[in-house]
């Protein structure tokens, strides 16, 4: 980690929060890098000598080209989840157009926590199902939320058709395949569209995009939070779960499968409608995703 990357975050810090006295940034230390942002942790010390006070926090610098209009999302997501109480880390500053480090960044509330996939998978039979339901109450609270506020304009959603959400899912699908004309990905697009009929929604839900135990964080008492939302979006919440049965179930076995579905409808309190159809749209998304990239 470099002292310049310290030094502009600590002129910046100093300069958005000028009610802070003294402020000044110590124990900066790189928690990721990857293709979609580069994550740090840091402390944010301010005050009087006599009376310090320490917030320990992060910096998300996105990259990639969809980063200026990512990092909104997930900063407007973020916050509109916090306020419903939701559980997830308070977001305390955007900056995309004049950012200090040439690419748009977040400054938001560290979790203390360990992710939920190891602790999960490497437990006892008791434990393992106490955070398969913590788990599934969290996805299904998600899909339950109010959706309006998620969306600029909800007036366009109140009277929806119930295969519009679904139409745009499938429209997204057709100029990657035109960009990337890989054998044998046009007739699975084509299935799914001579089925759409079979798939209407009948309330639109708030959702991840890429909700998995990797992505929640469990704090020493015993509570979840739940990050990464740079995909949040207003959709079929059929969607959200398919995604997350292939990907729980490809790492650790079909049983998971039959075992986070049975949660989240005992949960929901009803069964899950033509997911097989869902299903089909995660696995041509992630086999896509995976060729497209080799390719």
């Amino acid at each position: 980690m470099s002292d310049e990357l310290q030094r502009r975050l600590n002129a910046f810090y100093a300069h958005a929060f000028p009610a802070k006295q003294g402020a000044q940034i110590t124990d900066m230390v790189p928690i990721s890098e990857g293709w979609e942002s580069d994550m740090y942790s840091f402390t944010a010390e301010s005050g009087p000598q006599a009376a310090r006070q320490r917030e320990e926090l992060v910096l998300r610098l996105y990259s990639g080209d969809d980063a200026h209009a990512k990092s909104a999302r997930e900063w407007r997501g973020m916050g509109l989840l916090y306020d419903a109480g939701y559980p997830v880390p308070r977001v305390l500053v955007l900056e995309r157009d004049d950012s200090t480090f040439g690419r748009p960044f977040l400054i938001m509330e560290r979790i203390r926590g360990r992710q939920m996939w190891p602790v999960w998978f490497r437990s006892s039979g008791e434990k393992q199902q106490e955070l398969l339901t913590l788990f599934c109450r969290l996805f299904v609270r998600l899909h339950t939320l109010e959706w309006q506020p998620f969306v600029q304009d909800s007036s366009s959603f109140d009277a929806l058709d119930p295969y519009a959400l679904l139409d745009r899912e499938l429209g997204k699908v057709r100029p990657y395949i035109d960009r990337f004309p890989i054998a044998g990905f046009l007739p699975v697009v084509e299935w799914l569209e001579e089925r759409r009929a079979l798939a209407a929604c009948s309330r639109p839900s708030v959702i991840h995009w890429d909700y998995h135990p990797a992505n929640i964080l469990l704090r020493e008492d015993g509570s979840a939070v739940v990050v990464d939302w740079t995909q949040i979006d207003v959709s079929d919440s059929r969607f959200d779960l398919a995604w997350t049965l292939l990907l729980v179930s490809t790492y650790e076995g079909r049983e998971w499968y039959e075992r986070i579905l049975h949660e989240y409808e005992r949960l929901a309190g009803a069964k899950v409608e033509r997911l097989a159809f869902f299903e089909v749209y995660a696995c041509l998304k992630r086999l896509y995703s995976v060729v497209a990239s080799l390719t």
